[in-house]
């Protein structure tokens, strides 16, 4: 069985995309539809890895970062940012900046939507492998 890739976005297209693809490269998936939803799985299930969007409703996926970074027995899953926020639209609004300059650790991916497949692919396998 492959590593577990728990896959965290409000919109179900892209959750379909990225559980696919996942799937097709041998890992196994899980999703959650918000912040909520998904931190809710993360404590039950303990993915290996968490593909997560920014933006989305209940509770946001800085705010669901933040706790997973702080929490002692969840700091350690590797965390892949997947977003359609892109900072060349919102200048003033730079999410990769600020989520590298906090006083948590960064994410160890951040990619913006849409994604480069094969990017995807490597930052996958580069925390998994």
């Amino acid at each position: 069985m492959g590593k577990k890739i728990m896959v965290i976005d409000d919109e179900p297209d892209v959750i379909t995309y990225l559980t696919t693809l996942l799937e097709e490269n041998g890992y196994q998936t899980d999703s959650a539809k918000d912040g909520v939803e998904g931190l809710k799985k993360i404590k039950e299930k303990r993915p290996d890895l968490v593909c997560l969007d920014i933006l989305m409703p209940e509770k946001s996926g800085i705010g669901l970062y933040r706790e997973l970074r702080k929490d002692e027995g969840l700091k350690g899953i590797p965390v892949v940012i997947v977003t359609g926020f892109r900072g060349d639209e919102h200048p003033l609004m730079d999410f990769k900046e600020f989520l590298y300059k906090r006083s948590v650790p960064g994410p160890e991916g951040y990619l913006e939507k849409p994604i480069d497949r094969q990017k995807f692919l490597e930052i996958i396998e580069k925390n998994l492998g």
